[in-house]
C-alpha cells in the first residue's frame, strides 16, 4: 500500500514538472510570437519609408525633367533673340550706312540709342544664362540629392533583407517551441493512463 502510494506521489511530482516545462514552453513560444510579430511590424515601416522615399525620387526626377524642359525654352529663345539682334545690327549699319552723308547728327543719336537697346539685350542675355547656370547648378544638386536617395533606399534595402533572415530565424523558433510543447503534451497525455489505476 505505501509503496501504491510512494508511485503515485512520485508520478504526481514528476506530472508537475512536466506541467511547469509545458507552461515554460508555452511562455516561450508567447515570447517568440510576440518578438515575430515587432519583426513583422518593424518590416512595414522599413517598406512603408522605402514607399516614401520611392515616391520622393519620382517626385525629384519630374521636377528635374520640368527644370530642363524650360532650360531648353529658354535657350531657344535666347538662340532667337541673338538672331534677332544681329540681323537687327546689321539692318541697322546698312541704313547708318545709307544715310550718314545726309543725316550724320541723327544717324548718331540713332546708333546710340540702339547700342544702348543692344546692350540692354546683351545684359537680358547675360542674366538669362546666369539664370540657366543657376538652374543647372540646382540640377547638378537635386542629382546629388537623388544619388544620395538611392544609397538610403538600397541601404533600407539592406535592412529588409536581414530583417527577413531575422523573421525566418523566429519562425523557425516558434515552430521548434510549438513541436516541443505539442510532443510535450503527447507524453503527458500518455503518460495519464497508467496514473488512472
Amino acid at each position: 500500500m505505501n509503496v501504491l502510494r510512494d508511485q503515485t506521489m512520485a508520478l504526481n511530482v514528476e506530472l508537475q514538472q512536466r506541467q511547469t516545462e509545458q507552461e515554460k514552453l508555452l511562455a516561450q513560444r508567447d515570447d517568440v510570437s510576440s518578438q515575430l510579430q515587432e519583426v513583422n511590424r518593424a518590416n512595414s515601416r522599413l517598406l512603408e519609408q522605402l514607399t516614401e522615399l520611392g515616391q520622393e525620387k519620382d517626385k525629384l526626377q519630374q521636377e528635374l525633367e520640368e527644370t530642363r524642359k524650360t532650360a531648353d525654352k529658354r535657350k531657344a529663345m535666347l538662340d532667337e533673340l541673338a538672331i534677332d539682334v544681329a540681323q537687327e545690327k546689321s539692318r541697322h549699319k546698312k541704313e547708318l550706312s545709307d544715310a550718314w552723308l545726309q543725316h550724320e547728327k541723327e544717324v548718331l543719336g540713332v546708333r546710340a540709342r540702339y547700342e544702348k537697346e543692344l546692350r540692354g539685350l546683351h545684359e537680358d542675355k547675360n542674366r538669362t544664362e546666369e539664370e540657366i547656370r543657376s538652374q543647372l547648378r540646382d540640377e547638378k544638386a537635386r542629382t546629388r540629392e537623388l544619388e544620395s536617395l538611392q544609397q538610403t533606399v538600397e541601404e533600407l534595402q539592406a535592412q529588409i533583407q536581414s530583417m527577413e533572415g531575422t523573421k525566418g530565424w523566429f519562425e523557425r523558433r516558434l515552430k521548434e517551441a510549438e513541436e516541443t510543447a505539442e510532443k510535450s503534451a503527447l507524453e503527458h497525455q500518455e503518460q495519464l493512463p497508467h496514473q488512472n489505476p
